[in-house]
């Protein structure tokens, strides 16, 4: 079995913001700090969004320039795997504008990028509409832009049917083999996060592949630690959950960072570091 390799969803993403939790990061400053905590923590992948400084929600407009610095002031403290989303930049721009972003997005220094692979119904309220739209032919686009710069997808599956999206990428050899998959488990709208759920997702998903777990709020924890059993990797931390513990919020990503890294190390499962996750997932470091 693998080391593990925990990621840390720090930005609390499109949904979490000062409304939801004093904890959440907004600034530069904030972002790089959690970052750093989360890292001494145990996590090796750190996945971004870009916030508005002053109220942490997601940014309205362009979210290249902001994701520009967060990765290189990143770079100045820490070794870690950066992660950025493909999602970001919705929010104030149309359709249109989509493609341009996220081909310059694929050039900010990141070694990594998550992309979801469908069109989905919304789980929550959200300022783009009910529907976040992925279609195929925009997926096979972006992942050659981020083939072409170098750049990992981690393909973003909610349901059964967007794995056989990720066999037909891999076919058409759009993205190289071994593909990395990261099963979203929200219920609601996508996958029920259970053990049968996802015993029967691994079972469509080649076993030469790598691939991890991550739940909304109650469900992180024990959906997790499924995944370590069962020789996965996981990602945990604001975006998907801001309690440590029923009512009491977490103060820090790094606080749940722990919290999965103390299970890890009970289950006898080791954690990897930035250098071991990069041989893990086929990395060059940038």
């Amino acid at each position: 079995m693998e080391n593990l390799i925990i990621t840390a969803a720090i930005t609390g993403g499109e949904y979490v913001s000062r409304k939801d939790t004093p904890y959440v990061p907004k600034t530069v400053d904030d972002i790089v700090s959690e970052v750093v905590r989360s890292v001494e923590m145990g996590a090796s992948v750190v996945h971004l969004h870009a916030k508005h400084p002053e109220t942490g929600e997601a940014y309205s407009g362009d979210p290249n320039p902001i994701l520009k610095e967060y990765i290189e002031r990143i770079r100045e403290r820490v070794d870690v795997v950066i992660n950025v989303t493909t999602g970001g930049g919705r929010v104030g721009n149309p359709p249109e504008v989509w493609d341009r972003l996220l081909k310059e997005k694929c050039h900010l220094g990141e070694e990594m990028m998550s992309l979801n692979m469908g069109t989905i119904n919304r789980w929550a309220d959200h300022p783009t509409g009910d529907v976040f739209l992925n279609t195929v032919p925009m997926i096979e686009r972006w992942c050659s832009y981020m083939r072409e710069a170098g750049v990992k997808p981690e393909h973003e599956v909610y349901d059964t049917g967007m794995i056989n999206t990720c066999r037909q990428l891999a076919e058409k050899k759009i993205v190289p083999e071994p593909l990395h998959v990261q099963l979203v488990m929200v219920g609601r709208t996508g996958f029920l996060p259970t053990m049968k759920t996802l015993i029967y997702s691994l079972d469509q998903i080649p076993s030469t592949w790598t691939w991890s777990v991550c739940a909304l709020g109650r469900n992180e924890i024990p959906m997790c630690t499924a995944a370590m059993i069962q020789g996965g990797h996981v990602r945990v931390g604001f975006e998907d959950n801001i309690f440590i513990r029923r009512g009491e919020h977490a103060k820090s990503n790094a606080d749940l960072v722990k919290k999965i890294a103390n299970i890890a190390k009970e289950l006898e499962r080791p954690i990897a570091d930035p250098s071991e996750t990069r041989r893990i997932l086929g990395l060059k470091k940038r």
